[in-house]
C-alpha cells in the first residue's frame, strides 16, 4: 500500500511555495524567473526558522549553488541588507514543538 506525502513534507512544499510567491517566483538575485528554488537562509535543521518564511530566500539554481551555499559570506552580506537579521538571530533560538498541522494551517493562511 503506498503512503502519501508526510505532513513535514507538506509544510516543506507549502514553505518554499510561499518563499517563491513572495519574491514574485523570480531569483531575489538577478531576476531570473526559470529554475527558482527557495533557500533556507539559516538551515532547515534549525527547526525553529525551518517554515517562517522571513527566514527564505527565493534564488535561481546558480545563485543558490554558488553564491549561497559556495559564497557563504557574501550570501551573509546580502542577508544583513535584505532581510532582518535581528528577528532571524532571536528566533533562530526559540524552542519549536513541531506541530505540523499548525504549520501547514499557518502556511496555508498567508
Amino acid at each position: 500500500m503506498k503512503r502519501g506525502k508526510s505532513i513535514k513534507k507538506i509544510c516543506d512544499e507549502l514553505w518554499s511555495a510561499k518563499v517563491k510567491d513572495r519574491a514574485g517566483g523570480k531569483c531575489e538575485i538577478c531576476g531570473k524567473d526559470k529554475y527558482v528554488q527557495a533557500h533556507h537562509i539559516i538551515p532547515r535543521t534549525n527547526y525553529a526558522l525551518r517554515h517562517d518564511i522571513e527566514n527564505g530566500v527565493a534564488l535561481c539554481r546558480r545563485h543558490h549553488l554558488y553564491f549561497a551555499h559556495k559564497d557563504t559570506l557574501g550570501m551573509a552580506d546580502w542577508v544583513r541588507e535584505n532581510r532582518n537579521l535581528p528577528y532571524l538571530n532571536v528566533a533562530r533560538h526559540r524552542q519549536s514543538k513541531n506541530d505540523y498541522n499548525a504549520i501547514k494551517l499557518y502556511l496555508e493562511g498567508l
